[in-house]
């Protein structure tokens, strides 16, 4: 299907659950409010500008103050800024796939956004977005009870629009990581990698939806690591973690390169990481809950550690029994991914809002959710030498069971975290997206 049939079916979906919402909470019309773009703090230049979520869940259309109406049984009303400016260029709106699916109104003030909005007066119309008080001023309920809760568990299940933005931001993101390998091994800078990604998907880095991370070396040790470094070349390992954009949607996705003058151990540790990881993906199942696969991946990684003696004198149950994984494996699995990179609801176990009680052992993890058709998610297990982490081990309980020696080897060296993106099909089909364009 093309992507205007596909978007014009997600909307008549979101039609569907939103009018069942207003059932619920005797509302007559939801406003959702594209959001402001504020400005740095005693400063007159903008804060680069995201779209309010639930707004880009309906629409992709950016910028700022835009307004959708939803009315049970009629055609979603979508209000237009577009300001009469010199100071800076206002496109008009070309004959975009997803127009189709709204009334149109384009509006040069921003006060006639919010003229009759409500309607005639005394019906329940109610407001997400951030301008609360405007929405107040115009009669619009604000803060309404069980309104966001609702809104979030909608944005579990993607649609088929939403998964194939999903595909289109990994196909771009893809393309990025290519050149940002090409660009590592001939002995660029994290710097040079960078820009080669951008160069790559043409993007820009307001368009990204986070900011890369280009780790050379032990730099690769820090989960969210945020410098682009321009002195350090011919990094012996490159930890990358990038995405892209697709109408909206995000896509994320890590990969771990070493060369051949990386110690052996580390290049051997990385080919089973590899493995694992793919093997992991490939055991994916429907109904399977995300906290019980964290738990295989470290009952996995135990045996790493053992099979590349990182970790002696012991066996895997004892590893997981001594809690040993955890300083190499310090972070979550994987996500929800979608208009968030985190997206919304991983922890919301029914559509009332109930959040579910974390899992004592990784009372941690952003997903309590079973891996229900239509959701997507990331798997993203990681193994580090994080001095930070490590250090205490060092005159703990279970100190003689360290490898010491090889592990200050391999300290230099960062750490290792491979991640893809996954749909799970509605036929019970998992789908690894990231694999279909990378290796």
């Amino acid at each position: 299907m093309s992507l205007k049939s596909l978007f014009a079916e997600h909307v008549r979906t979101l039609q569907g659950l939103t009018e069942t919402i207003l059932a619920e909470l005797k509302l007559d019309a939801l406003v959702i409010d594209a959001g402001e773009s504020p400005l740095y703090f005693e400063d007159d230049q903008d804060v680069p500008y995201r779209c309010n979520h639930h707004f880009r869940h309906w629409c992709p259309l950016e910028g700022p103050q835009h307004l959708i109406k939803i009315v049970a049984g009629h055609k979603p009303l979508l209000r237009v800024y577009k300001p009469a400016d010199f100071w800076y260029e206002v496109k008009p709106l070309g004959n975009e796939f997803w127009m189709d699916g709204f009334q149109i109104e384009i509006c040069d003030k921003a006060e006639d956004l919010w003229k009759t909005i409500a309607g005639g007066g005394g019906g329940r119309v109610a407001y997400h977005g951030p301008n609360k008080a405007k929405a107040k001023e115009h009669g619009l309920l604000v803060d309404v009870e069980g309104l966001l809760p609702r809104l979030n568990w909608n944005r579990v299940s993607k649609t088929p629009y939403e998964q194939q933005c999903l595909v289109d931001a990994t196909r771009v993101a893809a393309k990025g990581h290519i050149a940002a390998e090409r660009s590592f091994r001939q002995g660029g800078s994290e710097l040079d990698i960078h820009f080669a990604y951008l160069q790559a998907t043409r993007s820009r880095e307001i368009d990204l939806p986070y900011e890369n991370i280009i780790a050379l070396n032990e730099k690769g040790a820090y989960l969210h690591y945020a410098e682009k470094r321009d002195d350090v070349h011919n990094g012996l390992v490159l930890l990358i973690d990038a995405g892209a954009n697709a109408h909206g949607y995000a896509s994320d996705i890590t990969r771990t390169y070493a060369t051949e003058d990386a110690p052996e151990e580390f290049r051997d540790l990385l080919t089973d990481m590899t493995t694992m990881q793919k093997d992991l993906c490939a055991s994916i199942r429907l109904h399977m809950r995300m906290n019980d696969l964290h738990y295989n991946t470290h009952e996995r990684i135990a045996q790493i550690l053992l099979d590349h003696k990182i970790l002696l004198g012991c066996d895997s149950s004892q590893v997981m029994e001594f809690g040993l994984t955890q300083p190499f494996f310090p972070h979550g699995l994987g996500h929800m991914l979608g208009v968030f990179v985190h997206d919304v609801a991983g922890r919301q176990t029914t559509r009332e809002g109930t959040i579910g009680e974390p899992d004592p052992r990784f009372p941690k993890l952003r997903s309590l959710r079973p891996l229900e058709a239509g959701t997507t998610v990331t798997i993203e297990p990681g193994l580090y030498f994080i001095k930070l982490l490590l250090e205490p081990f060092r005159s703990a309980p279970h100190n003689k069971l360290f490898n010491w020696t090889l592990i200050d080897r391999l300290v230099p060296c960062g750490g290792i975290r491979i991640e893809d993106n996954i749909i799970m099909g509605a036929d019970g089909q998992i789908r690894n997206v990231t694999r279909e364009f990378l290796p």
